[in-house]
């Protein structure tokens, strides 16, 4: 299984190649402004990364009609165009996958836009429950695509769009599917969820994330929408890597809480994975980590 296109939206960048180009240039994309909630409300920290533009879309490119576009949650919207551009950039065209059995694995915790659509009984409309309802984040790019395969939208917290990955990837392995979109979204529209996580002491204060540093006071929420397309390699015109091997797990019942993450159960598991790809920890040159810059998180 390789990955053969991917796409994405993240904070100030409309594309990965502008992403890129920030990360390597150091450029600071958290930014504390208006654009979602007055700044300060609630005493939420001030700085939190945001996308450029949540508001465009291209309605009839793909055969939207005004009303339900104008019902749909954002990070819908731009998902959709996401899995375009990953299927172009594999050098395939769209049109060539209408009918087949291509899966749709979606990584999404946040739902706020069906909240923000029913808030008022009297300005609500039927089009909110095709649009925002977070079932319909998969289930609407399969319909739009015409994929057959598998389509729908987890969520297991901060690793909802790993555990996505993983099992779109069993699912070609097992030759349940041709091949698949793996996407993950998160767009902050209301202050709660972030008052949540304000409350429980994991958010800094500063709203800057201090990742492995004995200063970190917890991490910075922020935007991105992301969109792999991956497939079998024997199909495939372009590979970025190859899937060596996925595996999830969970710690369990814990004594400090559910919210706790051990150690070594996170260990078990990412021995268990090298094992079955028969790769030793000596071949690993770069490891890419959860680090949310609290004493326990780290």
């Amino acid at each position: 299984v390789v990955i053969s296109g991917f796409s994405g939206k993240f904070p100030e960048c409309d594309n990965v190649e502008e992403f890129e180009e920030k990360l390597y240039s150091g450029v600071d994309m958290v930014t504390a402004d208006g654009r979602r909630w007055p700044v300060g409300l609630h005493g939420l920290p001030s700085r939190n990364g945001k996308l450029n533009d949540i508001s465009r879309f291209d309605a009839a490119f793909f055969g939207v009609n005004p009303k339900q576009a104008d019902a749909m949650d954002p990070q819908l919207r731009i998902l959709i165009e996401n899995t375009y551009e990953a299927i172009i950039d594999s050098g395939t065209n769209p049109e060539e996958l209408r009918g087949k059995k291509i899966g749709v694995f979606v990584g999404q915790t946040a739902n706020e836009a069906l909240d923000l659509l029913g808030r008022d009984p009297e300005t609500l409309v039927g089009y909110g429950m095709s649009g925002a309802n977070r079932a319909m984040t998969a289930n609407r790019i399969s319909f739009t695509f015409d994929f057959r395969g598998p389509s729908f939208t987890l969520d297991t917290a901060c690793s909802s769009s790993l555990v996505a990955f993983h099992l779109a990837v069993s699912a070609i392995q097992r030759g349940e599917i041709e091949a698949a979109i793996v996407a993950g979204v998160n767009i902050l529209l209301s202050p709660n969820t972030s008052l949540l996580y304000f409350r429980l002491n994991m958010l800094s204060d500063d709203g800057t994330c201090r990742a492995f540093d004995a200063s970190g006071k917890g991490y910075v929420r922020s935007e991105t929408t992301g969109a792999f397309f991956i497939q079998k390699s024997c199909n495939a015109r372009r590979a970025y890597a190859t899937v060596l091997g996925t595996g999830a797990n969970v710690d369990g019942y814990k004594e400090l809480g559910i919210t706790y993450p051990i150690g070594e159960r996170q260990s078990v598991l990412i021995n268990e994975v090298l094992s079955r790809a028969k790769v030793t920890k000596r071949d690993v040159t770069y490891v890419e980590a959860h680090g949310t810059g609290t004493k326990v998180g780290d």
